[in-house]
């Protein structure tokens, strides 16, 4: 029986010592198979004649030059502020006749309506009495300077009410008053808002219309901090209305405005634009498209000889004929054609544009070889 029990207990602890050991071995199986490290991926490869012509592996010259930026911009029409006038009563008076409505277009010196008034006439009177006594005078006549002031003086308040030099001549030559007073467009354009109601009693100030010059309109356009150094006036761009995308407008940068709006953090960018066809409203949303020019001191390369990463961008570039090295660079101003290098190249380099991607896909082959073996 005792060696019964030996013989069972021996057994045991010859099992135990052979789990230890397998448990043991298990644990430096690591030591055998490493883990992964991914900057130890190469960054050179190696291609032969055959391969390159193969996939027409193409290459380019790194250079500091200045390239085109098109810049897009949001934007909408506005009236052009220099071409737009409030027409206004210069006199009190009684609206007698309208010639206008809102949505006219009025040229130059057309009469939108006229007034009756007491005033007026009073002025004439004024005029004719001054023009008469200074017709009597000599310049010799010691009162003669009086009288020539009193008459220019009633002569310059015609002028200020609205009358033209025409009418003031027939008034002089004529001594027979105006019943009515028009009121005039002083410029073309169209009449796009107000009323003026006949019979309607009117104090000095009262606001008959405002009009607009509709050929000759701004728009506003936003442009974000981080672009104005791509923009100055004087520089030309596109306007295209949303309501008519294949149509584009000439425009001209005249002004950028001095405040930053804190909602947006844009600055407005004013440009002219004609409207001899009048397509353009004020208030329409556009696209404006600016051509402006990026140059300095920053290499610039085509955009396609870019690869772009989660954490970053790298180009390949191009050791010798068929030797490569993949470079991590950082990016400056992009544009659809090429992209500014800030920091990773030099000028002078040759760098891949065409075949970037099996060139990516032969590192990583010959990457993941080196890892298994």
């Amino acid at each position: 029986m005792n060696k019964r029990l030996i013989l069972i207990y021996l057994i045991a602890t010859a099992f135990l010592f052979v789990s230890c050991d397998n448990q043991t071995d298990e644990n430096n199986e690591s030591k055998n198979y490493p883990e992964r490290n991914h900057t130890d991926v190469k960054s050179e490869i190696a291609l032969t004649s055959h391969q390159i012509q193969h996939i027409d592996l193409k290459t380019e010259t790194v250079e500091i030059k200045e390239v085109d930026i098109p810049l897009i911009l949001s934007g909408r029409i506005a009236l052009n502020e220099a071409l737009t006038a409030h027409i206004t009563s210069r006199i009190r008076g009684r609206i007698e006749k309208v010639h206008a409505v809102i949505s006219d277009r009025v040229s130059k010196d057309e009469i939108l309506l006229e007034l009756y008034s007491q005033d007026f006439l009073a002025m004439q009177s004024e005029f004719i009495q001054a023009e008469e006594r200074l017709k009597r005078m000599k310049e010799s006549d010691p009162e003669y300077a009086t009288a020539k002031s009193i008459y220019e003086s009633a002569k310059k308040k015609l002028e200020v009410i609205g009358l033209n030099q025409k009418e003031i001549q027939n008034l002089a030559d004529n001594h027979s008053p105006l019943t009515l007073l028009p009121v005039r467009a002083p410029f073309a354009g169209t009449l796009i808002s107000g009323e003026a109601r006949l019979g309607e009693f009117v104090d000095v100030g009262k606001d008959f219309f405002l009009l607009a010059n509709l050929q000759n309109l701004w728009v506003l356009a936003d442009v974000f901090e981080k672009d104005l150094p791509l923009i100055r006036e004087g520089i030309t761009g596109e306007v295209i209305p949303t309501a008519y995308t294949e149509d584009s407008f000439n425009a001209k940068l005249t002004r950028i405005y001095d405040v930053v709006e804190s909602a947006s953090r844009t600055i407005k960018a004013r440009f002219e634009v004609s409207n001899t066809a009048n397509k353009l409203k004020p208030e329409m949303f556009v696209t404006v498209k600016v051509f402006s020019k990026l140059g300095g001191k920053n290499p610039k390369v085509s955009t396609t000889a870019i690869m772009k990463e989660k954490n970053g961008a790298y180009v390949f570039v191009a050791l010798n004929d068929t030797t490569f090295q993949r470079r991590e660079i950082s990016l400056g101003k992009e544009t659809k054609d090429y992209t500014e290098i800030l920091n990773g190249l030099k000028a002078g380099e040759k760098v891949v544009t065409r075949g970037t991607f099996y060139l990516k896909s032969e590192l990583a082959k010959e990457t993941f070889i080196e890892e298994e073996e």
